[in-house]
């Protein structure tokens, strides 16, 4: 996307903020700084920690929500984003028309999610995983994916069942993609414990570490809210929800973020510290706005996977790279 011309100015924007943020964090906060254009000119990067791949990931998909890209006339009758990719969701339902306009949305989405990862990654608890890791480690029955960390997938069992197997842990349900696709969130220690039940070793039942270094969707990540807040002064002032040109959808509850009391708020909280109940999210926004169509601006084919799952053919689905037709 970065070598297209037409994506000049975008990535202008976006450097600019990711520059000013460093700037701003300092070399403790942001030890190895983040150099994205260096990656998306072919330097492989490290393996990315959560602040990084999170950005990454606004980026991409805020590139896909240029105005060059969407039109007046597209016919777009409400926004929705997974976890983090609701502050693009965010940006989409403000609907900017002209590319200055834009511009100024990414600059500033684009400082308020890295320092709000930046800031969870230092409020995050100690992510030392204890004695159980090398037993993990030896023993990898039924597990597949990354390392042991803060966050972990569980597919095959029941909502009611796995509710069921936290109870009296500090292991908490982060999300719920699909009726029996979860991920797990809490500390690397208590997961590694819970993940010796037998019931994660039945047949259909499967259990992977996620790569995340931040537990998303976790009380633990409550001071998270306060603690970006403080630097309000940088990320500077975010537009009312009245400024909302179509709704946006929550995804801790059946809400139209048009009504909310403030939009910052809502990503921090919706991110970081509330749970996501996919399904119950999906079908309320396609049920209230009318939706016949959904555009995927990825990345990944996660989040459109569940959708599809949680939707039940309900509305077809585009690349968002297709031309968009109103209807």
């Amino acid at each position: 996307m970065r070598a297209r011309p037409e994506n000049a100015a975008f990535f202008a924007a976006v450097g600019h903020a990711l520059d000013a943020t460093a700037e701003y964090l300092g070399p403790i906060a942001l030890p190895g700084g983040l150099p994205l254009e260096k990656w998306l000119d072919g330097v492989e990067p490290p393996a990315l920690d959560s602040t990084a791949a999170g950005v990454c990931v606004h980026v991409h998909q805020l590139c896909h929500l240029q105005p060059t890209a969407w039109g007046p006339a597209d016919g777009v009758v409400a926004a929705l984003g997974h976890s983090i990719g609701l502050q693009a969701a965010v940006v989409a339902g403000l609907r900017p028309t002209r590319l200055d306009e834009f511009l100024a949305l990414v600059t500033a989405s684009v400082k308020l999610v890295l320092v709000s990862l930046v800031r969870a990654h230092q409020i995050a608890p100690d992510p030392a995983p204890g004695p159980d890791h090398a037993a993990h480690q030896a023993d990898r029955r039924g597990s597949r994916g990354a390392a042991p960390g803060p966050m972990a997938s569980v597919t095959g069992l029941a909502h009611d069942e796995l509710r069921d197997l936290l109870t009296g842990t500090p292991v908490v349900l982060g999300l719920v993609n699909a009726p029996t696709t979860h991920v797990l969130g809490g500390p690397t220690a208590a997961l590694l414990a819970l993940r010796r039940h037998p019931a994660f070793d039945r047949p259909g039942v499967n259990w992977a570490f996620l790569p995340n270094t931040i537990p998303f969707h976790t009380p633990a990540l409550e001071p998270v809210v306060d603690r970006v807040r403080a630097d309000a002064d940088f990320t500077g002032p975010w537009p009312t929800p009245d400024r909302l040109a179509v709704p946006v959808y929550a995804t801790d509850g059946p809400r139209n973020l048009q009504h909310a009391d403030d939009l910052v708020d809502e990503y921090l909280r919706q991110v970081f510290v509330h749970p996501i109940d996919w399904p119950r999210a999906a079908n309320h926004a396609v049920a209230d706005a009318g939706a016949t169509r959904v555009i995927d601006c990825g990345p990944g084919a996660g989040a459109r996977r569940f959708t599809r799952e949680s939707l039940h053919a309900r509305v077809r689905f585009e690349p968002v790279r297709q031309p968009r037709r109103a209807g």
